[in-house]
C-alpha cells in the first residue's frame, strides 16, 4: 500500500497542503516509511498521471478540483481519504489513516469537498 499526501514542506512532519493541484512537495508513505519528493507536475490531472506512475494505492487531501477528482475515480486505482479542512501535521494525519477514521470521498460526498476547494480558490 503506497500512500500520497500533499504537504507544504519537505522538513520532517510538515503541514498537509490545502491545494491538491498546486502542492509543492508530497510525501509518500509505504511500509511505514515516510518520503518527500518534488512535485514536478503542473495542474491537478497532470499530479493524478503523476501518482499513478509512482503506484500510489490511496491519497489524502483536504481539497481536490473536479477534472483529477473525475480522473482518479474513472481510473479506480486510488482511493481518495478526506483530510479535513483544519490544519494537520503529517504524523497526526498518517495515525488517522492507520485508524480508519478518515472519510472516503465518493460520488456521495465529493461534491461538498470540491465545493470547499473553490471557495479555498477564491480565498487565496
Amino acid at each position: 500500500m503506497k500512500i500520497a499526501i500533499p504537504v507544504k514542506t519537505n522538513k520532517e512532519n510538515p503541514a498537509v497542503a490545502p491545494l491538491f493541484g498546486k502542492a509543492k512537495w508530497f510525501a509518500f508513505v509505504e511500509n511505514g516509511k515516510v518520503s518527500i519528493e518534488k512535485n514536478e507536475a503542473e495542474g491537478g490531472s497532470n499530479v493524478v498521471a503523476w501518482l499513478l506512475q509512482h503506484g500510489v494505492n490511496s491519497l489524502i487531501i483536504q481539497n481536490i478540483s473536479a477534472p483529477p477528482y473525475q480522473m482518479i475515480t474513472e481510473d479506480g486505482r486510488i482511493t481518495i481519504f478526506y483530510a479535513g479542512d483544519e490544519r494537520i501535521q503529517l504524523d497526526t494525519l498518517i495515525e488517522k489513516y492507520e485508524a480508519e477514521t478518515l472519510t472516503i470521498v465518493d460520488d456521495t460526498n465529493a461534491s461538498d469537498i470540491v465545493k470547499n476547494h473553490q471557495r479555498e480558490h477564491h480565498n487565496r
